[in-house]
């Protein structure tokens, strides 16, 4: 479903005025600033999945989160600014990305954010559940307002798909959409831990360790039985060793490993990849879906069936 707004559909003394309560209820509640006497915009609103895709076109605008507008509008979703046309500044946590055509960025909607655009522009903005990210990188929150360049190989692929996703537009295919929608956030997420995280790379033997455990546990999700023993015994590590690798991580194996089951089964239903909340527990390892709901609302503020979405 595609929706479309326009500041050319109301008068001019009330087009600001429109426009921010379109921006609001479109992105998240910010302020906005108008950097020219006339102000033109438009934006198209596609939903895409789990996510939200939308095409916009403005006059110059400047946006800011506030504090002030995290406490009246809490949003614990992420969002990518793909600039097609003009260029940006996305401003958080200290870092600043100057965004040019082709080039795209995160920025995080649950803290202080900026947004500059100095000229007219054109942009595409993909806001993302959390969850649906942070799956597939787990150190996402360190890689807001870092420059994803349009001109590296990966940059460019994502680029390109993100764009023609746009033309999208199937309401009797939403199946369809969600497997794409899917399928766009490997080949972003991809782009974006080879540019912006650069290669991975083990000096000790204890990461090597710590990498083959955490893959252990990712490939046996699906085991309620997994515990530290069974875990130390396939990976050929002592117990006590596994706890004080992880310890040094701030966190525990178990919770660890909890982390990565809700993330997966939110995944899994916000994707389609299951028809039941039932199929998406067990297939992460839960086995108490009374524990399961209460686990899943804690972590992401939503039962698990407000996220499941019916084909």
């Amino acid at each position: 479903m595609t929706t479309h707004f326009s500041t050319l559909s109301v008068s001019a003394q009330n087009r600001l005025e429109f426009w921010r309560e379109v921006v609001c209820r479109t992105y998240v509640p910010v302020g906005c600033s108008p950097l020219e006497s006339a102000l033109e915009a438009s934006v198209s609103v596609h939903d895409f999945g789990p996510a939200q895709l939308t095409d916009i076109t403005s006059s110059a605008m400047s946006y800011a989160r506030t504090a002030d507008d995290i406490r009246s509008g809490p949003s614990d979703e992420l969002q990518l600014c793909l600039i097609r046309e003009g260029s940006a500044a996305i401003a958080q946590s200290g870092r600043q990305a100057v965004l040019k055509p082709g080039d795209s960025a995160l920025y995080d909607a649950a803290r202080p954010f900026s947004l500059e655009f100095g000229e007219r522009y054109r942009g595409l903005t993909l806001k993302v559940p959390r969850a649906v990210l942070s799956a597939r990188l787990p150190d996402i929150e360190k890689l807001m307002a870092l420059r994803l360049s349009g001109e590296s190989k990966l940059g460019a692929l994502a680029n390109t798909v993100i764009c023609e996703a746009v033309h999208f537009d199937d309401p009797d295919d939403q199946a369809v959409a969600t497997r794409l929608s899917g399928s766009i956030m490997d080949i972003l997420c991809v782009a974006i831990e080879t540019e912006l995280c650069g290669p991975r790379t083990s000096n000790s033997r204890h990461a090597g360790l710590v990498a083959r455990i955490k893959q252990y546990m990712v490939d046996n999700l699906g085991d309620p039985d997994l515990d530290v023993a069974a875990i130390a015994e396939a990976c050929h590590a002592a117990p006590r060793t596994i706890h004080r690798l992880f310890a040094a991580e701030g966190t525990t194996v178990i919770r660890w490993l909890w982390q990565q089951r809700l993330t997966a089964s939110y995944r899994a239903l916000a994707e389609c990849k299951v028809s039941q909340v039932s199929e998406a527990a067990i297939n992460c390892g839960f086995s108490d879906f009374s524990h399961f709901t209460r686990a899943f609302k804690k972590a992401f503020g939503v039962v698990p069936h407000s996220v499941l979405r019916v084909h």
